[in-house]
C-alpha cells in the first residue's frame, strides 16, 4: 500500500488541485464571490505545485529502483498539469460563462 501511494501521490496532488480550483470556481460563481475565485486558484495552485516539486525532486534524489523514477515522471507530468490549471486564471475572467 505504501508503494502505492507513493507511485499515486503526484496524481493524488493534481487531482487535489483539480479539485479546489474547479470546484470552489463553480461554488464561487453560483454565490457571487468572483473576486475570491482568483486568490483560492492562485493559492491552491502555489501549495500543489510546491507539493508536485518537493515529490519531483524526492523521486530524483532517491533513484533506488524503477518505483523512484516512475514517482518523479509521474510528479513531473502533475506539476505540468498544475501549472496548466493554474494558468487558467490569467486567461479568461472566472466566471466568464455565467
Amino acid at each position: 500500500m505504501k508503494r502505492a501511494l507513493w507511485l499515486a501521490s503526484g496524481v493524488i496532488a493534481w487531482a487535489l488541485h483539480f479539485t479546489v480550483a474547479y470546484g470552489f470556481t463553480g461554488l464561487a460563481c453560483a454565490r457571487g464571490l468572483e473576486r475570491a475565485v482568483p486568490w483560492t486558484v492562485g493559492i491552491a495552485t502555489l501549495l500543489a505545485g510546491a507539493a508536485a516539486c518537493a515529490l519531483l525532486a524526492r523521486g530524483l534524489n532517491r533513484r533506488a529502483g524503477f518505483e523512484d523514477g516512475i514517482a518523479a515522471g509521474l510528479a513531473g507530468f502533475a506539476l505540468l498539469a498544475i501549472l496548466w490549471e493554474g494558468a487558467s486564471i490569467l486567461a479568461m475572467p472566472p466566471c466568464a460563462l455565467r
